[in-house]
Formats: structure tokens, sequence, C-alpha cells
């Protein structure tokens, strides 16, 4: 009997989790992994990258040990595009790959280009060129206005999914506390001010009242003055320029770029959206083509882009996978949900579990030196195991987010 041919593209979060996931079909499959890098980025660890000294080598592992010691074929190459009716995958050297099933988890695409004047007057971490970038530009900070934000993404139409004008705003909320607290270590808090905009018509599209009725106090308590519904159109030397024609003063400008998605669903007829983010249903198989799945910030259905649901949908992809190849196994129920752990500065971070953006009721926060421990486990674990996730670590920290938040008065808090 052949082994059926698995391709899998992208070796973040989501395609990690689904080579993990698949693995344990064996002699069934022929999984190979695409990805241009010969590193997997470990996104999460980027803050501490920009603004605590981290060295970038630390959120980044190599992808080809982790994928042949998981039995899988790794070929480090770029993807031109997806011919979906003859069932290949194009690499960038006009070499095909055939499959019977593949999955995509090709991340989305930070369009730095989008934003007009960044190239020379702004600073980002969403990457491993970004975050040492704005490390170097913090070294060189003297003081004075600093404007930290997300530019405004547009959404694609053919998956009904909630709209959220900035798809993820935990990294604002990481560099402005990681920021403050970095200001003050330096003693340069006093001649520094920090000012934040969102595209949304609230920061933190994603949460409930009970979120943001807890973060809003920090806010206050760090001196971060927050304007919403402000859309970024430019910067220049000196300044942030918003679509209503305000223009405020910054000596440093971080910008989150808007979304697109990847390049090579845009050159790929058939597999995008509008906006060439990839259709799916709940199982994650994509509405036109059988032996196509997607996971992570690729897909239309993931909403915010958090590494949590690119997670989740890879479970999914995965297990759906699996069934298609040997119609054993049950499909985890999509169930999206918000959980984050932001670094605050030193020992301090906060978790945020919500589900209310789907019309749940949980919504709590837990701030603290737990929540930084947390964190640091998360990020040591997935780097020094090359992509895997703590075991039971979600929900040991909703359990532990649970139980704080019923003691009462001052809850969501350590």
């Amino acid at each position: 009997m052949s082994r059926a041919r698995v391709v899998i593209v992208g070796g973040g979060f989501a395609g990690l989790r689904a080579l993990y996931r698949l693995r344990s079909l064996g002699d069934r499959v022929d999984i190979t992994l695409v990805d241009p890098r010969s590193t997997s980025l470990a996104r999460p660890s980027l803050p501490e990258v920009a603004f605590a000294a981290k060295p970038v080598e630390h959120a980044r592992f190599p992808l080809a040990h982790a994928v042949t010691r998981s039995g899988a074929r790794f070929v480090q190459r770029g993807v031109d595009h997806v011919r979906v009716t003859e069932h290949q995958v194009v690499l960038d050297n006009d070499e095909t790959l055939p499959y019977d099933f593949l999955l995509l988890a090709l991340g989305a695409r930070k369009a730095y280009d989008d934003v007009v004047g960044f190239s020379s007057h702004g600073y980002s971490l969403c990457d491993d060129e970004q975050a040492p970038r704005l490390a170097q530009a913090l070294d060189d900070f003297t003081g004075g206005p600093i404007v930290i934000g997300a530019a405004k993404s547009v959404w694609g139409t053919r998956v009904e999914v909630p709209h959220l004008a900035a798809p993820c705003e935990g990294p604002v909320a990481e560099i402005m506390f990681m920021l403050d607290h970095e200001l003050r270590r330096r003693g340069m808090r006093e001649r520094s001010s920090i000012r934040v905009f969102s595209p949304g018509r609230i920061f933190f599209e994603d949460v409930g009242p009970t979120v943001h009725a807890d973060i809003e106090p920090l806010v206050t308590q760090h001196g971060i003055e927050v304007s919403t519904g402000k859309v970024l159109d430019h910067l220049d030397d000196g300044s942030v320029t918003f679509e209503d024609g305000t223009t405020w003063e910054s000596a440093l400008s971080i910008v989150l770029p808007p979304y697109r998605g990847s390049d090579v669903v845009a050159r790929s007829p058939r597999l995008g959206d509008e906006r060439d983010f990839i259709p799916t249903d709940t199982t994650m198989r994509h509405l036109d083509a059988a032996s196509v799945y997607a996971a992570g910030d690729a897909t239309s259905l993931s909403m915010p882009k958090l590494g949590h649901i690119a997670v989740l949908q890879a479970d999914i992809a995965a297990a759906a996978l699996r069934q298609d190849l040997t119609g054993e196994g049950d499909v985890p129920e999509w169930r999206p949900e918000v959980f984050c752990i932001a670094n605050r500065g030193g020992d301090q971070a906060i978790l945020i579990y919500s589900n209310t953006l789907f019309g749940g009721d949980v919504d709590l926060t837990l701030d603290g030196a737990s929540a930084h421990l947390m964190k640091w486990g998360f990020d040591g674990y997935y780097f020094h195991t090359a992509g895997h996730l703590p075991p039971d670590l979600a929900t040991d920290g909703l359990e532990m987010a649970l139980r704080v938040a019923h003691t009462g008065p001052g809850h969501g808090s350590t």
C-alpha cells in the first residue's frame, strides 16, 4: 500500500504543531515540511529581544533537525505558488512537490511597505530583523515623545468572522508596558511620553469588559495615553499623521504593520479570498479544495491573529486529515478563544483569557509574577524542545485564572 503524500508549508506554530500531531501515523504517510527559512521563529520572544536584551538567537531554532527527527523530510525553499487542480506545490526554483493532502501554515504577511514612511522613520518587532533594529533604536534613544500603535488591516468576506481593525494588539500592550519599564530603569521616563493609538473603536477589540476593567488602571498607572479610532496615514521624521488629519509629535515611532495574506496565496489561483487569506470551514478544510487544509494566521477564519488560535486550528486540521487518511478519530470542535500572556517588564506579566468575541462568557486576567513565570516557562519550553508546547500549559493557566477570578474584590491580580 502506497503512503499518502502530505506536504506542510510553514514551520511556525501551526506547521510544527500539525507535524507533531501527524507523525504518529508512521508509515501510512510521507510528510514533507517546506519553509524558506532554516530556523523557526518564536515570535512571543521578540519583545524581550527588543526591550530586555534577549539575544535574537534565543527566538529561533533550527528547523531541519526538528523536522527530520519527527520522521519527515525538510525542504528549505520558498514556495512560488500552488497548483490546486494538479495537486502540486511549485517551489521558487520551479521544482514541484506533488501531494495527496496539503496543509498550508504560511502565516500572514506583515506589510511594512504599506505604511508610508516606515522604512525611514518607523520601527517594529514583528520579526527577527525588526526586533533587533528596534533594540538598537532604543539604545540610541535620549528621550522625547514616543508613539506606538497598529496600522489598520482589511479582511476578506468569504468566511464569517469578527473583522478587527487591528488583528492582534497584544504586542502593542507588551511594547508600551515593557518600554515604560525600561525607560524607568534607565532614568529616562520623566522626559519620555508614551502615546498609543488604535484603529479600532476600542483598544483590545477582541476581549470583553472585565479584561478592559483590569487593563485600563494599569495603563493609567504607567502614565500611558491611549487614543482609539486613529487610522495611521504616514510617518515622517519627528511625527505620525493619521487619516483624520491630526499629527502627533514623535521621536520614536513603533508600528505594527497591516496584515495581508501570503504572496504564495496571491500567486495561486483558486486558493485565497479577496485579501489573499485562505477560506476554510471549521474543520480547516479549504472551501473549494477537499485535499487542502490551512491553519494559523494564513486562514480567513483566524481572528484575531494569535499563536494560541494557530495551535487550535492545527490540532483540528491534523485530526481532520487523520480522519481522511484512516477513517479514525474525532475532529475537535472549533471553539476559538483569546489566550495570551503579555510581558509588562521585569518580573510582571498579564495573562488574558477571553471568548466574549465569539459569544462566550469567559473574560479573565491574571496579572503579576505568576503570569510572568508562565510566560517564561512557555517560551523556554518552546525554544528548547524545538516547537513543542509545555504539557497542559493552557489548561493549567486557565485553571489558575479561574481560581484567581473567583477570589472576590481585586480578582485578576497576584
